[in-house]
């Protein structure tokens, strides 16, 4: 049986052919190749001929025949980027800020964000009261009422059966901080829970975060036949700064 192999003519002489084959040891990395001369052939080691390998480009594999640019080229490239400042995160990303201000008194501030997907990310404002003073955050508390807790919210599927049904007035949950004082939260919009934050548990004061580093309270679902009117009723960041500037005129 004729072996598997390439035959290709030589520079020199194309009357000849050139019988290319691969070595099974393909950790030794050897190939062979018989000249064929008037019925008679020679045996050489393409490893032990490198000049000529070089000399003669038909016997270079891609990565010998590869050629690295110079590092200065790299220098151009480099000198076209113009970018300063910072990237935006996660939540800057797929999330539209809207926010919800004086929930139940001056500065209980909430921030809600939609995904695109129409997820709900439930958080405190930065101009929320338990930012202010240095207060510390001791405890979260998802417990709402003697028969309700969040934490117990179990939910399936698309539609999130089996989840705790919340209206804008609906507690999330109570935030106990070092001023003494007990933050009852609410939910602001109307939707199904799908799971509340339980890292803030055992580290409240991870709510002081931003929401991609840990810092929200609950994921909600919101009712999409009422979205647009929940949008209605919530500021927008432009619309929220310029409130959060007045209030501080006062």
């Amino acid at each position: 049986m004729e072996p598997l192999s390439k035959k290709l003519k030589t520079v020199d002489d194309p009357e000849s052919e050139i019988n290319v084959i691969k070595s099974d040891d393909i950790e030794k990395y050897e190939m062979h190749a018989s000249l064929e001369f008037d019925n008679h052939e020679s045996v050489i080691n393409l490893d032990d001929k490198w000049d000529e390998k070089k000399e003669n480009p038909i016997f270079l594999t891609d990565e010998e025949s590869f050629v690295f640019p110079p590092d200065n080229d790299i220098s151009d490239m480099l000198e076209g980027i113009d970018y300063s400042g910072s990237l935006p995160t996660i939540t800057e990303r797929y999330f539209s800020t809207y926010y919800k201000v004086d929930v139940q008194r001056p500065g209980d501030d909430m921030c809600i964000r939609i995904h695109s997907n129409r997820i709900c990310l439930i958080s405190l404002a930065p101009s929320h009261n338990i930012f202010q003073n240095d207060n510390k955050i001791l405890k979260v508390d998802y417990k709402v009422s003697d028969k309700l807790d969040r934490m117990l919210n179990k939910v399936s599927g698309k539609s999130k059966h089996g989840a705790q049904p919340l209206q804008v007035n609906s507690n999330i949950c109570a935030i106990s901080c070092s001023d003494g004082q007990i933050y009852t939260i609410k939910c602001c919009i109307i939707g199904k829970l799908i799971e509340v934050n339980e890292i803030l548990l055992h580290y409240p004061e991870l709510l002081k975060e931003p929401p991609h580093k840990g810092g929200y309270l609950a994921l909600v679902l919101p009712n999409l036949k009422l979205l647009d009117k929940i949008k209605d009723t919530l500021l927008t960041l432009e619309e929220y700064k310029t409130f959060i500037l007045s209030r501080s005129k006062i």
